[in-house]
This record gives C-alpha cells, sequence and structure tokens, in this order.
C-alpha cells in the first residue's frame, strides 16, 4: 500500500466508492473507476465535483474512497508536471463549475457507454452524443473529473490519448502512457 511520501506531483487519482452514481459510472463505462483526481503536492489534491472545481486534502478526498489508485505519466519532466499543476489550480482559482452535461456525454460517447445507451434509449442516446458535441466544442467551459484531468496534460504537452473532453476514468485507467504505481487505498 502506498503513502503520500510515494506521490509526485501530477500523480492520477483514479477511484471509486460505493455511492449509487459511482456503480452507475463503472458498469456504464466497465470500469473498476469511477472518478478522477490529480495531486498536487502537500498532500492536497485537485478534482471536478458536484460543487465545481476544488481542492482539498487527500485524506478528505479519500474520506467515501473504497479504492484509489495511483498512475503516473510516462515520460513526463518535472516542467511538464508543474504545468499540469498550474492548470488544475488556475481552474479552482476560476471557480469553474461543474460539467454535468459533460459528464453525462463522455459516458455516453465511450464504447461501453453507448452500446449501454443504445439498450436503454436511442433517446438518451441522442442527447448524450449532444451534449458530448456541445462539451467538445466548449471544453473548458466547466469540467468533469477525468475531463478535467486529460484536458490538463494536454495542455502541458503530455496528452493521455485523443478526445480529452471525453474521457472517462476508465479511459485514463486504459492509457497506454501511464504506469500503474500502486493503491493508497483498498478496502
Amino acid at each position: 500500500m502506498l503513502g503520500v511520501e510515494d506521490l509526485q506531483l501530477a500523480d492520477i487519482l483514479l477511484s471509486t466508492g460505493t455511492a449509487k452514481v459511482s456503480m452507475v459510472i463503472r458498469g456504464g463505462t466497465v470500469s473498476r473507476f469511477s472518478h478522477a483526481s490529480l495531486y498536487i503536492g502537500a498532500g492536497e489534491i485537485v478534482e471536478a465535483i458536484s460543487r465545481g472545481v476544488t481542492r482539498q486534502s487527500l485524506r478528505e478526498a479519500m474520506s467515501d474512497d473504497t479504492l484509489v489508485s495511483v498512475y503516473r505519466r510516462l515520460r513526463m519532466s518535472p516542467e511538464q508536471a508543474g504545468s499540469v499543476v498550474r492548470y488544475v489550480r488556475e481552474q479552482v482559482r476560476m471557480e469553474k463549475k461543474y460539467d454535468y452535461s459533460g459528464a453525462a456525454g463522455g459516458g455516453i460517447t465511450s464504447v461501453s457507454g453507448f452500446a449501454l445507451s443504445l439498450f436503454l434509449s436511442p433517446i438518451v442516446t441522442i442527447g448524450g452524443i449532444g451534449a458530448d458535441l456541445y462539451n467538445r466544442a466548449n471544453p473548458e467551459a466547466s469540467f468533469y473529473c477525468s475531463e478535467l484531468v486529460a484536458l490538463a496534460f494536454q495542455r502541458a504537452g503530455v496528452p493521455l490519448g485523443s478526445g480529452a473532453a471525453s474521457t472517462t476514468p476508465a479511459d485514463i485507467s486504459r492509457s497506454h502512457v501511464l504506469n500503474y504505481v500502486g493503491d493508497l487505498k483498498d478496502i
């Protein structure tokens, strides 16, 4: 099990909990993870949650989680890691709101989410695609968790993959440019 002392600037924390929304996200994206946040040093993270883009202690952020795994970007310089952290701090400073429609659109346009939405309702699928297209056109107006993380890396010149504005926690966990470091919490 990792401790805070094992973390580095710009480490990505992927997590899950027991809340219903967590189960829906994991089911829709066929993943162990339902949330993404970014370690910014000094025992703090930045994340996009219902109250917006926020900075809080890692301990507070993990309080309801049952699993927290750490991923680290391969081939990233300290300067690029600093750029990632500055980007998310700036979003906190600007008091960016949570992107509910982008989160729904990103989940629906993932491969597994799209298949599930077609099974559930074509109207849901069309609405989700519309939300995703709007979010791709305006990615920095507001953020959902994994979108914030992916855009921070993209802006620093070290993308996690393509389509940062539609990235899900599942996409991040499957990225070929990340290394799994270990778990901070696993109940």
